[in-house]
């Protein structure tokens, strides 16, 4: 056959066309997902607890696993400490759970702990090390708090050739920040301050494509934003930043797409619980009752044109989640379910009352998101 073909090619006088040589890549993208709270009540960490008596919590992360997988770059807030050290683990109000969730992370697919929240403190300054340390050895990224003052208050991750600058920031940690002293809570916390965060993100934006914000901030179970939280993410926004993700109040908060000197930003004052105990009717706030089982996850897609240097936001895309809590031998168990379009065919197959609370959480997360572009 080798033969025929090479007497074949030597008696045409015609040349081949040439392969045309492809034009160079003149643009980097990528695509970030972040998820709402984690929030280990007592509970969600029983609901681990295997007969050999080691925990396991990847099967909650099951539905939502291949969301997460999906994208270039993924974050999860996570509300507590974790430690091995302590092994008495407690729900509300001050959270320790076993480390096998930062393993749920891991195997979820995430890539980085946002640990920057108002229940860091939880069992001190010696849990908030341990905790960061945890999450390190499963090879995540964390922010939000600090092993000591030489750490910068940022992370740059390179995503698929796009620097991406992080910060995050909380509004207190439960008054236990007052157990520190103030150089312990300048090293060791990132609490909101006006002039701290302008200088940090100011700063950052130097040595960025582009910047994604962390925030716990808000009133719990409000769905609207307070003026405070508008003002300073208009503020954050004029500083610097590109994106902001807002974590707190247990339920959804609006998002919203601005355009500032031509550049697209997004914001999201609230993305709701993730993963929690608060189904029911279980949480304080008994006017609310079914929007604390409420999430989402968002997948921002991002854009770096090569030649001239310039980031964008191409894409934002929600995807609401919801917490489906049910009994297996007499043990509360959880899962989280990405939730589909009312008119999706996945939910054929599924039982009426639960197609019914997945269309109204669907119902309830979309009225205050919207979709760029």
């Amino acid at each position: 056959v080798n033969n025929t073909v090479i007497k074949a090619a030597s008696t045409d006088d015609t040349l081949p066309t040439p392969t045309p040589t492809p034009e160079p890549v003149k643009k980097a993208e990528a695509t970030i997902l972040s998820a709402g709270d984690v929030i280990m009540h007592d509970a969600v960490i029983r609901s681990g607890k295997t007969e050999s008596g080691i925990y396991d919590y990847t099967g909650i992360f099951e539905f939502v696993k291949p969301y997460v997988e999906k994208a270039d770059y993924s974050i999860i807030s996570y509300e507590g400490v974790v430690m091995d050290s302590d092994k008495n683990y407690t729900g509300y109000p001050l959270f320790n759970a076993p480390p096998a969730i930062i393993s749920a992370f891991a195997y979820a697919g995430f890539d980085m702990v946002n640990n920057g929240n108002n229940h860091c403190l939880d069992r001190g300054l010696h849990g908030l090390l341990e905790t960061r340390s945890i999450i390190k050895q499963k090879n995540l990224q964390v922010i939000g708090t600090f092993q000591d003052a030489a750490e910068p208050r940022y992370k740059i991750q390179d995503i698929n050739g796009i620097n991406v600058g992080f910060l995050s920031y909380t509004y207190g940690c439960n008054m236990n920040e007052n157990k520190l002293t103030e150089e312990e809570r300048n090293t060791h916390l990132s609490l909101i301050n006006r002039d701290r965060m302008e200088s940090e993100i100011k700063a950052l934006e130097r040595k960025s494509d582009i910047i994604i914000v962390l925030i716990h901030w808000g009133v719990e179970y409000r769905r609207e934003p307070t003026e405070e939280q508008k003002k300073l993410a208009e503020s954050m926004l004029s500083w610097g930043a590109d994106i902001i993700l807002g974590s707190h109040p247990h339920v959804v908060e609006p998002s919203e797409t601005v355009e500032i000197d031509g550049d697209i930003k997004y914001v999201i004052y609230g993305m709701g619980n993730y993963l929690s105990n608060q189904i029911g009717g279980n949480n304080p706030n008994k006017y609310n009752n079914d929007l604390t089982e409420d999430g989402m996850m968002i997948n921002i897609k991002i854009e770096k044109d090569l030649e001239t240097g310039k980031t964008s936001i191409i894409s934002v895309k929600h995807i609401p989640t919801w917490v489906y809590r049910y009994t297996e031998n007499g043990i509360y168990k959880y899962k989280i379910y990405p939730v589909p379009s009312p008119d999706h065919e996945s939910l054929n197959s599924l039982d009426e009352a639960l197609v019914q609370k997945l269309k109204n959480s669907y119902s309830r997360t979309m009225e205050l998101v919207k979709d760029y572009p």
